[in-house]
């Protein structure tokens, strides 16, 4: 049987980097990176030589069914993402029903992810939540989609980019509750990272300007009203 291994990698701390990453990437058939750079610096860093292929948002239709072919003639494939578990909000999401429909079987190596670091640092309620990945870019439609799911009362986080973070925070604290918190992780893991729980009006106050770190945002669940 053919497998696709889902490899998890750190998510700023190379201390996260779980033992068995190594052991899988060495006995790989293949390995598929998301950017050159990156992979060809976390694999050094391991003391792995050995050629890859990319899978990203630039790869074209006809290179995935080039993909999707050798996946189903190769025993062992690993897939590798820029940080975390991959298949998690980057391109890695499109090559496992992939494989499942050429009859390749797919296996998770599991390792950290951001989310969950940040779902569980947030004191916040973790059953039920939602996840909404990357939220949209133009402001109303991000306005949109935040106070459709913001209705349904429930917990939810979402990723963003360094460079909309400010921008994000700015939308929340303008629709938000004043008694509904937020929790925001910058860089998880890293060095430097810096975290925030209060309500957005609040963490505005605090957000550090020039700050360019991955964010992950969790936003409260609805408050329940006591009757009277």
């Amino acid at each position: 049987m053919n497998r696709l291994y889902l490899v998890s990698n750190s998510i700023g701390n190379d201390g996260d980097i779980p033992p068995r990453t190594k052991t899988l990437l060495e006995e790989a058939d293949w390995i598929i990176g998301e950017e050159q750079r990156t992979t060809s610096t976390f694999l050094k860093k391991l003391g792995i030589s050995k050629p890859f292929d990319l899978l990203n948002e630039h790869t074209s239709r006809k290179e995935m069914d080039e993909i999707a072919m050798k996946l189903a003639t190769t025993k062992r494939t690993c897939l590798i993402s820029d940080s975390g578990s991959p298949g998690l909000e980057d391109p890695g999401k499109w090559i496992v029903p992939l494989a499942w429909e050429m009859g390749v079987e797919v296996r998770s190596a599991p390792g950290p992810t951001a989310l969950i670091a940040a779902l569980t640092s947030s004191g916040f309620t973790t059953s039920p939540f939602l996840f909404l990945g990357f939220l949209p870019r133009e402001e109303k439609e991000r306005e949109r989609t935040l106070k459709q799911y913001l209705g349904l009362g429930i917990t939810i986080a979402f990723y963003e980019t360094p460079y909309r973070a400010k921008h994000c925070l700015e939308t929340l604290a303008k629709i938000l509750p004043g008694d509904r918190q937020i929790f925001l992780a910058l860089g998880i893991s890293m060095a430097n990272e810096t975290c925030f729980r209060g309500t957005a009006k609040e963490i505005q106050k605090k957000f550090p300007q020039g700050l360019k770190l991955p964010p992950v945002f969790v936003v409260e669940e609805k408050k329940e009203r006591i009757k009277r």
